[in-house]
């Protein structure tokens, strides 16, 4: 699991294009140390790892997600972020409700009768 945490942390870095100079600078470390991180003989703490985190913009469960989310999407019953397909489905099913009834509460309104403009002279 440790490799997998490296090797999203070297892919992150990749995708906001930052050298490994760039990360430890932000992290106040040497460019070596860094690399020590990302390569291996140093160990991760996870308080090092949420400074990271942070510098590379993703919350710290971005290092550990092995599934993509469209993996998870897949059952309904899997986490899909902090809800289910399911879950996800049945809100979506309110969200209609809710309109059915707020279109019928606009239709049974009493009308009034348009505001006439008045004229600039």
């Amino acid at each position: 699991m440790i490799d997998y945490i490296r090797n999203q942390i070297k892919k992150r870095r990749a995708e906001k294009r930052l050298t490994q100079s760039d990360v430890a600078v932000d992290l106040g470390i040497t460019a070596g140390a860094y690399n020590k991180i990302e390569s291996g003989p140093t160990a991760i703490t996870v308080e090092k790892l949420a400074e990271i985190a942070a510098i590379l913009e993703v919350d710290i469960t971005y290092f550990f997600q092995k599934k993509s989310a469209i993996n998870k999407a897949e059952d309904g019953e899997k986490p899909y972020g902090f809800a289910t397909k399911n879950d996800i489905g049945e809100l979506a099913g309110l969200v209609n409700k809710l309109k059915q009834e707020i279109a019928i509460i606009k239709a049974n309104l009493p009308k009034q009768a348009p505001v006439k403009k008045k004229k600039k002279a």
